[in-house]
């Protein structure tokens, strides 16, 4: 019987293929199957299609492949996979020890098939030595797997154990500090730091940082409410899709009363004295001084009319509303290059109100000037509140829509940064 052309086989598998394809998506939908299913269903169909396709090529004579001619095509081929896989893992949030590990087998792949297509060593003699030849190149991948993926970070299945069979925390008894620490080791154990870094630790920026976010400066009922209900209202910059849905919203279920106030209590922790908030995602960060929201909440506070934790304080009762001062000694936001104030021993000398760091700033406006009617604001009102206020102040010398661009992202505080912190007392709680 005379073999068919390819293209008549290739024309014939795509339409029994198109056709099952069509009749299981319309006949999974009638049963109600997930979108995920109705897809996977047909991505069976698209594999079945590729490998009829492969089997009906026109059969070529086969010849041995020196060792340059099976990798020649195999290398490149898996250098542009690798380096896709790489960038695509990266985009999605992934770990950088995942990120390798998907690099790995990769790798494992190519030298399996490098190994397939090796020249044979002697002709096959029966159906027991191609099988034994077979089975051995499985165990020789099996092997080469096995310690690429040996060598990537474990996990150690004691360590595991002990936090299922750890008690409940408790916190009647405990002090602040170790509520803190109760906290952290809640935020471990529920693997927070698997979308979340905290400054410096962590190794996804899957969600925001909640250290340079400053999660801390927010009241408690916001906070658990991003714990409880992350959907509600997206931390900025994270309100695309994929964002949206990566928090999962079982945390109000699992943790109990005191897991949850422990939580929190760490997660008010997370400030930062020397530099204000950070929004978005790594990349397409802002600070709150160039954040216009953030300007225009700033305002309102500014001018007296903030309302809640805010309302009774008014910035313009000695800076004016204009930025004109109106009382004697009130600095003037107006004036770039206006000096630090000569009443504090810690003055920065010589460095223009435009050039004042973050951490000035807010040191003059939460602990105040000595000898001036301009009190600690920062024992009054919540310090969220203040860095809004400040962020509006900063627009009268230089005004948001005259800006070049952005301020330039602070580096990540290290560990160091924060022990300098506590010690050099920039944090007004005391139990920070």
């Amino acid at each position: 019987m005379e073999e068919k052309p390819f293209l008549k086989k290739l024309g014939f598998i795509v339409a029994v293929a198109s056709g099952a394809a069509v009749g299981i998506w319309l006949l999974s939908g009638l049963l109600g199957l997930a979108h995920a299913a109705r897809l996977g269903s047909v991505a069976i169909v698209a594999v079945a299609m590729t490998y009829a396709i492969l089997l009906a090529l026109p059969k070529r004579e086969l010849k041995e492949k020196s060792f340059l001619q099976n990798i020649k095509i195999k290398v490149p081929v898996f250098l542009v996979i690798a380096t896709a896989i790489w960038f695509a893992a990266g985009a999605a949030g992934f770990p950088i020890w995942w990120q390798i590990e998907f690099v790995a087998f990769a790798f494992v792949g190519l030298t399996y098939f490098v190994i397939l297509d090796l020249k044979a060593m002697q002709p096959e003699q029966n159906h027991i030595s191609w099988i034994t030849r077979l089975i051995a190149t499985y165990a020789l991948a099996s092997l080469i797997f096995i310690n690429i993926t040996g060598q990537l970070p474990q996990f150690d299945p004691e360590v595991e154990v002990a936090k299922l069979d750890r008690p409940p925390i408790k916190l009647s008894g405990l002090a602040g500090p170790e509520v803190i620490a109760a906290g952290r080791s809640v935020f471990e154990e529920n693997k927070c730091f698997n979308c979340h870094k905290v400054f410096w630790e962590g190794n996804s920026d899957r969600g925001p940082n909640l250290g340079t976010k400053q999660i801390g400066l927010y009241d408690e009922a916001y906070i658990k409410e991003q714990i409880v209900k992350p959907r509600v209202k997206q931390s900025p910059g994270f309100d695309d899709p994929k964002s949206k849905k990566a928090m999962p919203t079982y945390y109000g279920e699992d943790l109990d009363d005191d897991s949850m106030h422990a939580l929190i209590s760490y997660l008010k922790t997370l400030r930062d004295p020397e530099h204000a908030p950070i929004e978005g995602k790594l990349g397409e960060q802002w600070s709150w001084f160039d954040d216009k929201d953030i300007i225009a909440e700033g305002e309102k506070i500014f001018n007296g009319e903030g309302t809640g934790a805010a309302e009774g304080l008014n910035c313009s009762v000695c800076h004016g509303k204009d930025g004109t001062p109106m009382m004697t000694g009130a600095l003037d936001f107006r004036d770039a290059n206006k000096m630090d104030t000569q009443k504090m021993p810690d003055r920065l000398d010589g460095v223009p109100l435009k050039d004042w760091p973050d951490g000035l700033w807010y040191k003059r406006v939460t602990r105040g000037v000595d000898g001036t009617p301009m009190a600690a604001w920062g024992t009054v009102f919540p310090h969220l509140i203040l860095w809004k206020a400040e962020s509006y102040a900063r627009t009268f010398h230089s005004p948001l829509e005259s800006r070049a661009g952005k301020s330039p992202i602070p580096p990540v505080p290290t560990k160091e940064d924060i022990e300098r912190w506590k010690t050099d007392g920039l944090f007004m709680d005391p139990l920070l």
